[in-house]
Parts: structure tokens; sequence; C-alpha cells
């Protein structure tokens, strides 16, 4: 039998881990081309993985998403010490705790992309200024009350240093809406 059948066969009949590790070459002696994945702490310590693998699952069992963040939303900024509200226009991708999308600030003007994690209850997401820019890369992290409701604070990584409070218009939605015991893989944990 050739290789490339047997191992078509034997990948079939072993676990999905397996499978992959078998038919992309991914492993140890490969380990040249797997991704490089960098872990974000959250608020409550537990630590969150952007990895393209687990894109559609978080690999954690005991923090599964159970809100989803995806669609069309504003966020609305307060800085401290100032009266001023700043409203941007943000279109979340949410897959598994993997957050991306875009951010309109029509203040500076700039548009551009976000990259961040939902690990539990906790939100964490990053939007970088043009080079040269006072802002820097702005950071917002936050959290998602049992309503999905979702606030927090915000700060600017550049030279003005400017720190505050956001809220989103648009609630977060449930990431599922049961829990099936069959298939962990699908399971929703609400807490």
């Amino acid at each position: 039998m050739r290789f490339g059948i047997k191992a078509a066969i034997t990948a079939a009949l072993a676990g999905p881990a397996i499978a992959a590790l078998m038919l992309t070459g991914v492993g140890p002696a490969n380990a040249a081309v797997t991704t490089a994945t960098t872990p974000h702490t959250t608020s409550d310590g537990s630590f969150g993985f952007c990895n393209p693998f687990f894109q559609n699952q978080n690999p954690f069992r005991n923090q599964r998403e159970q809100w989803n963040l995806s669609g069309d939303n504003t966020v609305v900024v307060n800085e401290n010490g100032s009266s001023m509200t700043w409203y941007y226009s943000v279109d979340f991708t949410q897959q598994g705790g993997c957050l991306s999308g875009t951010l309109d600030d029509s203040y500076f003007p700039f548009s551009g992309s976000l990259h961040g994690t939902v690990s539990g209850n906790y939100v964490t997401f990053s939007f970088r200024y043009p080079q040269g820019s006072s802002q820097g890369t702005r950071t917002y992290q936050g959290y998602i009350d049992r309503r999905g409701d979702v606030s927090g604070t915000w700060s600017d990584g550049g030279s003005d240093g400017a720190s505050g409070t956001w809220h989103l218009t648009r609630d977060a939605h449930h990431a599922c809406q049961q829990f099936f015991w069959w298939s962990p893989n699908r399971a929703c944990f609400l807490f």
C-alpha cells in the first residue's frame, strides 16, 4: 500500500488531533511550519490563545466561549478628566476565543483592523493607530455581564497616555443556546 493512501486511512481512523498532525505534518519534527501563538492574560488570570488550529473552539474545556460579539456595533468612549464622548463604528468577527474585525475612527480619521480575545466573561482587543500618532496602540479591556452588556477601560500606548472607560451600544449574544451532552465540542457553559 502506498504511503499516501495508508496515511489517509490511518488518519480517518485516528482522532481529529492525530489526523491533523499526520496530514498537515505539524509536530515537533516540523516546528518551523507551525504558527506561533501569543498568550493573552485576561483579568481573571486565565490565558486565551488565538491559534488558527483552534479558531473554531477554545482549547480549554473550562473556558468555552459563552458570548459572541460578532457583527456591527458602536464603541462609546469617554476619556478620564474630560466630558467628551466619542463614538467609533466597529465590525467584530469572532471565531472561538479569537476576536478580529475593523474599527473606524472618523475623528482621526482612520480605519484599521483590531485583534483580541474573548475568554469567559472577559474581552480584550487592540487597535493600532498610524505610526507617529500620539495614540499609538489603544487597548480595550472589558467585562461582559450576565445580560450581555459589555463595558470596561481603555488606554493608549502612545505619547498621549490617555485612558478612560468604554462600552458597546449592542449587547453580546450567547455563543450557543443549550448544552449538548453528547458533543462536548459544542458544549455551552453559562456561569
